[in-house]
């Protein structure tokens, strides 16, 4: 049944609007994307919790790996407002909302290592589910709704700085 809504409501589209991502999408397209987001997600991640909660996270370094992955789209606070808010559809999330701040950590986790398919979400990380910058990037994340302004302008002072990645272990697909 969803399959059948899914192509009725690609065909609606293409007809009325094409691909393009300028016009914001019809709450029917809205909500079969939402739905169909929510089923992509394997369960096992809903229950996930972050291995690094027990030993501290160092949120200026997480945030350095937020600002290289996720600022350009969801802008340096997380509000999503950036040069490509008003051109991409889906809009970068406010991952300060409560929609974001009440999914699961694992389900956070998924989403940033396995990105969105036709979203302009991109997946980020190494293979496997223990990729500790991608736990680092959840627990900023987290962090968002309460980051202050000096917290904000450290990480903006760390991220200048190279970060030392080991090209050969992460794959940052794009």
């Amino acid at each position: 049944m969803l399959g059948v809504v899914a192509i009725a409501v690609t065909g609606l589209v293409l007809w009325s609007k094409g691909f393009s991502s300028r016009p914001e999408p019809s709450h029917l397209e809205s909500s079969v994307a939402m739905k169909t987001y929510d089923s992509s997600v394997p369960s096992r991640f809903a229950a996930m919790k972050s291995p690094l909660e027990a030993k501290g996270v160092n949120l200026i370094e997480a945030g350095s790996h937020y600002e290289e992955h996720c600022a350009v789209c969801h802008a340096d606070n997380g509000g999503g407002e950036t040069k490509f808010h008003g051109i991409m559809n889906p809009r970068p999330t406010d991952l300060r909302s409560d929609d974001t701040q009440e999914m699961p950590d694992g389900e956070l986790y998924w989403v940033i290592k396995n990105g969105v398919r036709w979203s302009g979400m991109p997946a980020f990380g190494k293979p496997g589910d223990d990729d500790e910058d991608v736990w680092k990037i959840v627990a900023y994340v987290r962090h968002l709704p309460k980051l202050t302004p000096q917290e904000q302008q450290e990480v903006m002072h760390q991220s200048e700085e190279p970060m030392d990645h080991d090209e050969s272990s992460n794959d940052h697909s794009h």
